[in-house]
């Protein structure tokens, strides 16, 4: 991340800080974001909350990104931070804009807090994130080996046909007659250190939803939702 040359820009700008106000849409993830900022603190993944006056004292110039929410495939809101904000405008570039990946290839473990991942809240104070934005939400960690393993010991312990998974989504596949419920299997799964959101999963079925397409183990189909299937007909119709 080039933090110098943005550094330099931001701190000539006329104000020691810049926190854009939240997006509209947010209010309406505002107690689920307020749960999450409540989680973030008591972990301390987050701290604060602080004034900009009290975050000037450590840093000469920072900044937040806005909050957001959009709409999930199955309707539910999602919380986002707006790390590409602010879109192209002239003199205040976004933190997308200098993320490389080449600057993390050795990071793993010793990168440091910057001022630029703040978050402003719904009182305008100001809180400093220290993870990935909305903490543990994503589960982009367990992947490679150490997913390999849990996938083991999951298949070693409970009685299922297999386990399929890419990055955070997993889908669980047994037998009809096999005695496995889900609830089991997230306990387990929340013991090993492999979080699973509990709004998210769903009990054993015949027809699944994985990787944005209904799968049907009994009938062996694989299909668009309805929803995302007339929305690429709607897209072809003027062709």
């Amino acid at each position: 991340m080039n933090v110098p040359e943005w550094n330099n820009t931001l701190i000539n700008s006329a104000s020691p800080f810049y926190t854009p106000p939240n997006q509209k849409s947010v209010l309406q993830a505002q107690k689920k974001i307020n749960e999450s900022i409540k989680k973030e603190l008591k972990a301390n993944r987050m701290f604060g909350p602080f004034s900009p006056e009290e975050v000037n004292k450590h840093f000469p110039f920072f900044r937040t990104n806005p909050l957001g929410a959009v709409i999930n495939g199955n309707g539910s809101l999602r919380p986002i931070n707006d790390l590409s904000f602010p879109h192209g405008k002239q003199g205040i570039p976004s933190v997308n804009s200098f993320v490389s990946a080449s600057d993390f290839t050795t990071t793993w473990d010793n990168f440091n807090t910057w001022p630029y991942l703040m978050v402003r809240t719904f009182d305008d104070k100001i809180l400093l994130n220290t993870r990935i934005t909305f903490g543990g939400v994503a589960g982009c960690g367990s992947f490679g080996r150490p997913a390999d393993a849990w996938k083991q010991i999951m298949m070693k312990e409970f009685d299922l046909i297999t386990i399929f998974w890419w990055v955070d989504d997993n889908l669980f596949a047994k037998d009809a007659r096999s005695t496995v419920e889900m609830k089991d299997v997230v306990l387990r799964s929340d013991q090993l250190g492999v979080k699973t959101n509990k709004e998210k999963f769903a009990p054993f079925l015949a027809e699944q939803k994985y990787l944005g397409f209904i799968w049907n183990g009994l009938l062996k189909t694989v299909r668009l939702p309805e929803a995302k299937l007339k929305k690429r007909i709607g897209q072809i119709e003027p062709l």
